[in-house]
């Protein structure tokens, strides 16, 4: 049985309070609206407001029940984040950040290259200035000695050359806004034949939709077993609180 691990942070929401038969509020503190956010049940999901700002998630379920059930179990981030598009127009969920496109520059770069379990190191040495042409191939031809135990004779050097071109160009781009990343994306692709870089997700989910999406994690697995309470105060708990059988957290990672 898969567990959730409620950090503090999300444990000191622990007033919940019943307002009818579909909304809750979850405060942090009992006699203050501040850090706190309303649940409200809709006829084929949910909507969440308040401090945290508003959010509408749409399963397609209709009975009350099954979807509080349905959010206890949905632990997956990309999951959520799907079922948040069909319940707003417009809800921003991911954005662009270096970091995002640094990650999905390193990830395409080691497809394109065969450098999978190189990701440390040219992460380490791609835009590093201080490690000249030379270096940064025996760098890479001793990482290859090591992962793939064989004689440094051995090694690829049409690989290391490869790797060292795409460096080249890499170099002379910033990542730092998304209009920079797809214009190393089109030099990658014009220069050195990479294709299919659409495929690679160069955006990250917002801190906002991680932490709604803790929120109503939090407040479906408090609310399951104590739908008829008018209130109460969850206790501290020092164990994970165990999912249902009926978990929808097979589809991991990013869109």
């Amino acid at each position: 049985m898969e567990k959730i691990e409620f950090d503090k942070y999300i444990k000191q929401l622990k007033h919940f309070t019943k307002k009818n038969e579909n909304t809750w509020f979850v405060q942090k503190h009992k006699d203050s609206y501040m850090e706190s956010f309303y649940v409200t049940i809709l006829p084929h999901g949910l909507c969440m407001s308040g401090d945290y700002d508003g959010v509408i998630v749409n399963p397609g379920i209709g009975d009350r029940e099954e979807l509080i059930r349905w959010m206890a179990n949905a632990t997956s981030l990309s999951y959520f984040a799907e079922k948040v598009r069909l319940g707003n127009q417009y809800h921003k969920y991911n954005e662009y950040t270096e970091k995002s496109g640094e990650i999905s520059l390193i990830d395409l770069i080691s497809a394109h290259c065969d450098a999978e379990g190189f990701e440390d190191l040219l992460k380490e040495q791609l835009w590093s200035s201080k490690i000249n042409d030379e270096q940064f191939k025996e760098n890479l031809r001793n990482k290859i000695v090591e992962i793939d135990k064989i004689p440094v004779e051995d090694v690829d050097e049409k690989q290391l050359d490869k790797l060292l071109a795409v460096r080249n160009t890499v170099a002379y781009h910033s990542l730092e806004n998304e209009c920079e990343y797809w214009e190393l994306c089109r030099d990658l692709e014009s220069e050195h034949g990479f294709s299919d870089l659409w495929e690679f997700n160069s955006r990250e989910y917002t801190s906002q939709l991680i932490w709604q999406h803790k929120c109503l994690l939090w407040w479906a697995n408090n609310v399951i077993d104590k739908q008829d309470k008018e209130s109460f105060e969850v206790e501290q708990k020092t164990s994970p609180i165990p999912l249902t059988d009926k978990s929808v957290s097979i589809l991991g990672g990013i869109l």
